[in-house]
């Protein structure tokens, strides 16, 4: 949502938040641990995450945390979960649990509007006007405006009508044009000269995907991405999981303290449709398979020619909005086609995600001096000052970092 780190926010600031821990540790990473040094690493990374729901799990109401670390191409992540899928009880944890991903879900989205530039059926350049008649005011904006958040759209998540609308009844499905209407017909800032994280952009980009590919489904759309990059366990829906995906989803618990919510605390959110986030972040996976996307958008060509894998890539400055070739000292922070990118001057620039829901966290990182992946996900959303996993995420890089110099 929104670039502070709040409620349903997916927030890009609190994936940098994610890192800045980790910045302390020297840079650059070692070769890869023979089977002894995975197995130690293994054990340790472990012990990380036991620690951290010992520490943390009731002050944040997480029971469950879980983890992939993939060392390079080519090779099998290393998987580890802690917890029960249930606060308080019920089953353990396992590496084939779901939970909900939130806004690493808008790179799904981009990479469908890209497929359909790259089979001439758009163009990210061209007017949405084009393609949608039913939003005259936003005719004149561009995907690329939408998609690297340049748009000067609110987020529709943020607004007192979407918390009443919400809140008022959490089974009730919300189509994507009832919520781009929430805002619509705002602009609030000219379009390409402010950076502000809007979740209304990916809606229209969905609606245009619907429009324009021969499926005019969306999710069909999604479901053919994630098989291609080669995901066996990642979903999409704009409203309830069949009955079979929604029995492994883990339950998200929310913390937070947004407006008019104070009844959910402490619920288990899973149960309530997901048609408010849709193709913002409504899709759900497992941390192995969002380190294989993660090498798929940033490494691999199977997706995109080479023209949209640059435009996906593509980025501009988050202070300033202005396009820029990369992050540096000066240049710290830059979002592209749903992806991110950070520099800090320990570990070099790096690509990642945090998404959130109203029960979930979900981050992946991408290192590619090193090659090295991390994907961690919590089953819980506590308000950011009380969310440790900045820490976490701390701890598991030194943890790497030691165990990879075996």
């Amino acid at each position: 949502m929104i670039f502070r780190s709040n409620r349903t926010s997916f927030a890009v600031a609190a994936a940098m938040s994610l890192v800045a821990f980790a910045c302390t540790a020297a840079p650059g990473l070692s070769a890869s641990p023979e089977a002894g040094g995975r197995a130690a690493l293994t054990q340790a990374l472990q012990r990380d995450l036991n620690g951290y729901l010992t520490k943390y799990g009731a002050a944040e109401r997480v029971s469950a945390l879980s983890l992939a670390v993939s060392l390079k191409a080519g090779t099998q992540p290393i998987d580890i979960v802690a917890g029960t899928t249930q606060y308080g009880g019920g089953p353990k944890a396992s590496p084939g649990d779901l939970y909900q991903i939130g806004s690493n879900t808008k790179a799904f989205t981009a990479v469908a509007v890209l497929q359909l530039e790259a089979q001439g059926r758009l163009s990210i350049d061209a007017p949405i006007g084009t393609y949608l008649k039913q939003y005259p005011a936003y005719a004149k904006l561009t995907l690329r405006q939408l998609l690297s958040m340049t748009g000067g759209l609110e987020t529709y998540d943020d607004t007192s009508a979407w918390y009443r609308m919400f809140t008022s009844n959490p089974m009730r499905y919300t189509p994507a044009d009832q919520l781009i209407r929430l805002i619509y017909p705002r602009i609030k800032w000219t379009p390409g000269t402010k950076y502000s994280y809007s979740n209304t952009g990916y809606l229209l980009a969905q609606e245009v995907v619907a429009a324009r590919s021969t499926s005019h489904s969306f999710s069909s759309e999604i479901a053919r991405i994630a098989a291609a990059a080669g995901l066996k366990n990642t979903y999409y829906s704009d409203n309830f999981y069949s009955a079979g995906i929604a029995r492994r989803v883990v339950a998200g618990y929310y913390e937070n303290d947004d407006p008019g919510f104070e009844k959910f605390l402490g619920k288990n959110m899973t149960p309530y449709t997901v048609s408010w986030a849709q193709g913002a972040g409504s899709m759900v996976s497992t941390p192995e398979d969002l380190t294989v996307w993660a090498r798929a958008i940033y490494q691999g060509n199977a997706l995109l020619p080479e023209r949209q894998k640059r435009e996906l890539l593509s980025l501009v400055s988050t202070e300033t909005a202005k396009p820029v070739a990369g992050v540096d000292a000066a240049t710290t922070g830059a979002f592209g086609l749903g992806v991110a990118k950070k520099y800090d001057k320990n570990l070099g620039a790096f690509w990642f995600y945090q998404g959130e829901t109203l029960g979930f966290r979900a981050a992946h990182l991408y290192f590619p001096d090193s090659g090295l992946v991390v994907a961690i996900f919590a089953n819980s959303r506590p308000v950011e000052k009380n969310s440790h996993l900045p820490e976490l995420f701390g701890q598991l890089y030194k943890t790497i970092k030691a165990n990879r110099a075996l």
